[in-house]
């Protein structure tokens, strides 16, 4: 992959989770029920009682969104590959459905890149070369080997779960009194943890059916603020594997939502479509 390439997709792989529903204790007791002289009949019914909680609360999940018009940020990221190991500070502003701006600076705060992305176009500047590429949004799918659309991208970086709509729920428990949902959709299976009171979002693993991508994203989330009525995580682990794996720290330093943007920039328009 080329260098700029990866230094690229690491930039835009920004991740957080924000996810939102009740705690119900009832959870708690039908899961971690022992055998007793309990009758089939109650068994299975508690069995169905549970599963349906369990489901009514990755439904809320899916549908309950951060909901916002513009979003700020300030966030340090580190990375680390098989032969490389970066560190760099980025500026993200985002007007909601309609572009997204990155800008990435390296140790000594030099600008090395700017990015605009918008429904379906990626706009990259090299300040240094003065290089300027303008290629679709399909481009982003080659980088991190995800179908990812615009509005992926907007969740992935504002919190927002990915990939649990449309997804069928075919397994649940409790693990250390968290509760972990597995689901499958058309495109994964997705295993999410949650937090003691099923609020928090702290685990997204993501596995490809199709056992021949062999692509696999782990996020782990934490050090959660409240803000919108979401739990907004400020620091993020995220391991990607396909041919290659990148692991990623993620540390949110500064944040704003509903503000006016700041920082925008208008890309230069030389440089041709690729």
């Amino acid at each position: 992959m080329n260098k700029r390439f990866l230094y690229f997709s690491i930039v835009v792989f920004l991740l957080s989770a924000c996810a939102t529903s009740r705690k119900v204790q009832v959870i708690q007791d039908a899961l971690s029920k022992k055998d007793s002289i309990n009758t089939q009949l109650i068994s299975e019914k508690t069995k169905i009682d549970s599963g349906i909680i369990v489901k009514n609360i990755i439904e809320k999940i899916a549908t309950t969104k951060l909901v916002f018009n513009t979003m700020n940020a300030h966030i340090k990221v580190d990375y680390q590959t098989v032969d490389r190991s970066d560190a760099f500070l980025t500026n993200i502003s985002i007007e909601k459905g309609k572009a997204i701006y990155i800008t990435a600076r390296g140790a000594m705060g030099v600008i090395g890149l700017k990015a605009k992305i918008t429904k379906d176009s990626v706009f990259i500047f090299y300040p240094l070369s003065k290089k300027v590429e303008n290629r679709p949004l399909s481009y982003l799918q080659e980088i991190l080997k995800i179908p990812i659309t615009y509005s992926v991208l907007e969740d992935l970086i504002v919190g927002n779960p990915i990939f649990v709509e449309f997804s069928d729920m075919v397994n649940y428990k409790l693990n250390n009194n968290k509760l972990q949902v597995s689901l499958v959709g058309k495109l994964f299976k997705n295993l999410i943890t949650l937090s003691e009171d099923n609020i928090t979002v702290l685990r997204l693993k993501l596995d490809d059916i199709n056992v021949n991508q062999n692509r696999t994203c782990d996020i782990t989330y934490s050090d959660h603020v409240s803000t919108l009525q979401c739990q907004f995580p400020m620091s993020r682990e995220i391991a990607i594997s396909s041919q290659s794996r990148i692991e990623i720290h993620m540390e949110v330093k500064d944040y704003t939502f509903d503000e006016p943007l700041k920082y925008t920039f208008v890309i230069p328009k030389q440089g041709r479509r690729k």
